[in-house]
């Protein structure tokens, strides 16, 4: 069996807040199997993620989209459409390409994120607290999602929910691509419902809550 996890998280791209929820910032990174930089990039990177993971502490999570460019990558080919819409959000133009809680580090180079820059982000509160859980059909070719979310410090601006599906690892005998790289963290396989999330209301208060729930096949891949 393949392993997958959920992972959720919350982007609010205006309005201030004093939250009370403890934040789990999110590294999400454009690479690419065919992609030079890529791979001389990502062991430090992965690294880094790695030690701010389970067992250890947990500071931050991550999640990558596999490019269609430079060259050839079979995992962008399995899910082209949701990676190209998250590359047109960003305005990604060249890969590796990190952003970092959506805003603390914008189109960057992996080594800019370091372990100071996670620590901050971790001090730091956020006016939600989402739980995420799934089941699988019987026999594993569904999965069902439900979201809670729960306001602990008003706030208000556009948000959107984001649910995505992850494969943690994913290990290839032979490199899928020219780069050599044949180990893969944390890649996106699928978003719910779609790669542009889920709209929320623009004004919470506090103990207000909304529960999203979603239910679609495995990716076939």
């Amino acid at each position: 069996m393949k392993k997958i996890t959920f992972l959720a998280s919350m982007l609010a791209f205006t309005g201030a807040s004093f939250a009370q929820s403890q934040r789990l910032p999110l590294l999400e990174e454009f690479t690419q199997a065919s992609c030079g930089p890529c791979a001389a990039a990502n062991p430090t990177l992965n690294a880094l993620l790695s030690a701010n993971a389970a067992p250890n502490t947990v500071k931050t999570d991550s999640l990558k989209y596999q490019t269609s460019w430079p060259g050839v990558d079979t995992m962008n080919a399995q899910n082209a459409s949701e990676v190209a819409t998250r590359v047109s959000y960003y305005g990604v133009t060249g890969v590796p390409d990190i952003e970092y809680d959506g805003t603390v580090i914008s189109g960057g180079a992996p080594g800019q994120l370091t372990q100071t820059v996670i620590n901050n982000e971790y001090a730091a509160t956020s006016p939600f607290t989402v739980n995420l859980s799934h089941s699988f059909s019987a026999d594993y070719d569904s999965v069902f999602i439900t979201m809670d979310i729960t306001c602990t410090q008003a706030v208000s601006g556009p948000l959107k929910a984001h649910v995505a599906l992850v494969e943690r690892e994913i290990h290839f005998a032979t490199a899928p691509g020219s780069n050599g790289e044949k180990d893969f963290y944390s890649i996106m396989r699928k978003m719910y419902p779609n790669a542009s999330g889920t709209t929320l209301a623009t004004t919470w208060t506090v103990g207000q809550t909304q529960t999203l729930t979603f239910a679609d096949a495995i990716p076939s891949y």
